[in-house]
């Protein structure tokens, strides 16, 4: 495994890079890093590795994948997910292993790797939303959405929001004894919050937001003074770019209202006047949209048709058609937006509790740290822990809009921190012993 340590490493230092052209090259790297990790595990016969608790639930979820994809709806299609799955264990084993064997000193070089990506990429999106057009002269591709490097698919603040942790973790490591480290970690969460707002994401908002709550509440990086005059900063600011904006203004105010009130978002200037009125004349609200409203019915729907096992991976865009299943002309798309209602829809209650255990048992641990510091004034806590199960938290949060748990891309963020989260709590053992 030292042989090909090197290799492995550098793949892990351009993944937060390869991420940002989207998922065939990230996903490249991670199926070089699971056959390389596979190799060489089988060559030193390191078969202890496979012996951790870990390991063994995530494949018998994969397993569990499998064999309700070979008896889904459309087998081959959802085969094409579940099948090689487990290469994201073997990922994550891979991260940290590698990190295991080497020098401190040198995995520094990782964490200035993903802090200067993550640089660039918030750089890009200013100079898109100050001047028009980013640093590869792309123009906006949505009227009131930021998009920088990722262009059309329009996920700039879901990355920065997704990789934020990472980055506060990475900066801990580095400059936590440095000077001026609370203008730096002031700089960093004022910027990221911003952008992600201004990208016009709600979901990718709250996600960052609750997770600066987080942090500032759990660690004990900066006086509570300080915490303070970061959060009213930070307040000030936000209020001041949907004052001043009136892109950011519409998306975050006008079309959420409306979007509540069950109507389908404006996507012109001269809809406002007329969207708002119809908003504030209905009286049932949705969840979250009217879209996703539909979304949610229609996977509840399949989920109670296999309540213990579900239709099957990616099943809901094929199924969600069918006239038991739909709810309306607006349920039907490629999944039902939500983490846990794409579970419950496409692998059951087994799936669902799966991943929902692990979604309460980080806020459990998060809450141990709480009443700890409360309790006793001089605990000292563990500030990169804290930014990784807030991490999991903001991830797995049940009660917004969220991509397709099941996509390559976002799959790479979650187990490319579990693999971190795993080297830095000594999860697997790599001794052997």
């Amino acid at each position: 495994m030292i042989y090909f340590n090197n290799y492995i490493y550098l793949l892990i230092c351009i993944i937060p890079a390869l991420l940002v052209t989207g998922p065939f090259l990230s996903d490249l790297a991670v199926c070089i890093i699971a056959i390389i990790v596979a190799i060489s595990i089988i060559k030193n016969k390191n078969y202890f590795i496979f012996k951790n608790k870990y390991f063994i639930i995530f494949i018998v979820f994969n397993l569990f994948l499998i064999a309700r994809s070979i008896f889904a709806y459309d087998p081959v299609f959802s085969l094409k997910v579940t099948l090689f799955y487990f290469r994201f264990a073997l990922f994550s084993i891979g991260i940290a292993y590698c990190f295991y064997l080497l020098n401190p000193k040198i995995i520094n070089r990782f964490y200035y790797c993903l802090i200067i990506t993550f640089i660039i990429v918030v750089i890009d999106g200013y100079c898109q939303f100050i001047f028009g057009y980013n640093s590869l002269g792309q123009t906006r591709f949505h009227e009131y959405r930021l998009s920088g490097f990722f262009g059309p698919e329009l996920i700039l603040g879901s990355y920065i929001s997704k990789m934020f942790p990472m980055v506060m973790v990475s900066f801990l490591i580095l400059e936590e004894n440095k000077k001026y480290f609370f203008l730096k970690i002031m700089i960093l969460i004022l910027s990221s919050v911003i952008l992600v707002l201004l990208s016009g994401e709600r979901a990718a908002f709250f996600s960052i937001v609750l997770f600066c709550f987080i942090f500032l509440v759990l660690t004990d990086l900066v006086k509570f003074k300080f915490k303070i005059l970061i959060l009213i900063v930070t307040v000030l600011s936000l209020i001041t770019a949907i004052t001043f904006d009136e892109k950011t203004k519409s998306r975050f105010l006008d079309q959420t209202i409306y979007a509540f009130y069950g109507g389908k978002n404006y996507t012109t200037q001269e809809e406002k006047e007329s969207a708002l009125e119809e908003a504030k004349s209905k009286k049932q609200l949705v969840i979250f949209t009217h879209d996703t409203h539909s979304h949610y019915m229609s996977a509840y729907k399949m989920f109670l048709d296999n309540k213990l096992f579900g239709k099957g991976v990616k099943m809901f865009r094929k199924l969600c058609s069918k006239k038991e299943f739909e709810y309306d002309e607006w349920s039907c798309t490629s999944h039902p937006h939500n983490t846990y209602f794409q579970l419950l829809a496409e692998t059951g209650i087994f799936g669902f509790l799966l991943i929902f255990t692990i979604f309460i048992l980080c806020l459990i641990e998060l809450a141990k740290i709480f009443f700890k510091k409360i309790l006793n004034k001089k605990y000292s806590v563990d500030n990169v822990n804290i930014c990784l199960y807030g991490f999991f938290v903001i991830y797995l949060w049940p009660i917004m809009p969220t991509g397709n748990f099941f996509n390559n891309w976002l799959s790479i963020i979650l187990f490319f921190t579990s693999g971190f989260f795993i080297y830095r709590n000594n999860k697997i053992n790599f001794n052997g012993s």
